[in-house]
């Protein structure tokens, strides 16, 4: 559940404290979890709850108020968030590595991120492409003291994301290709 503060996803000061455990979602792996409680202490706002960035990208939680997303209502900032992901036949894929949210959420959204706010982004909705899940071992940013502690040559599930097919790619690209030309619209008309 959101506060009124902070989106859902984000970490609390009052949730520093982490442990490995056998990974839920990616069998034999080992994760990070970060202790559960929103709320506590002030937001960390340049910080993604580690536990909940995962539960939000595997059963498509809203990064917002952490309610489930339903296909139909479903969307992301594919400006702001994710990017292209090349794979090994040289094609690229769209990837996001931030949790859906509802329309409803969108909204609220752009009024209270800086960072949406000052893109000027427009949702776009999720294809029934759901995505495939993809684990990431990759420290995450701000989170390189940690990982420093953390027994050498383990392999720990910090986040993940999902990697979209070439329908709903095209899709993204479209939206980029139109939000970049808006923005140059708007930086001539502004000389």
């Amino acid at each position: 559940m959101s506060t009124p503060d902070a989106p859902w996803s984000v970490a609390w000061s009052g949730e520093q404290s982490f442990r490995l455990q056998p990974s839920r979602d990616f069998p034999g792996m080992v994760e990070l979890d970060q202790k559960h409680a929103p709320g506590v202490g002030r937001p960390l706002f340049a910080a993604v709850h580690v536990t909940r960035q995962r539960r939000g990208m595997v059963d498509l939680l809203c990064h917002v108020c952490g309610k489930p997303t339903p296909p139909q209502d479903r969307y992301v900032f594919p400006v702001a968030s994710g990017g292209l992901v090349t794979l090994h036949d040289g094609s690229q894929q769209y990837g996001c590595n931030v949790p859906p949210i509802h329309y409803a959420c969108t909204a609220m959204a752009l009024e209270a991120c800086p960072h949406l706010s000052r893109l000027l982004e427009r949702p776009l909705k999720c294809s029934a492409d759901e995505g495939r899940l993809i684990h990431r071992t990759d420290v995450t940013p701000g989170l390189e003291a940690l990982a420093a502690t953390l027994p050498a040559g383990q392999e720990v599930v910090f986040s993940c994301y999902r990697l979209y097919g070439p329908e709903f790619t095209r899709q993204v690209v479209a939206a980029r290709n139109e939000w970049d030309q808006r923005a140059r619209s708007r930086r001539s008309a502004s000389r």
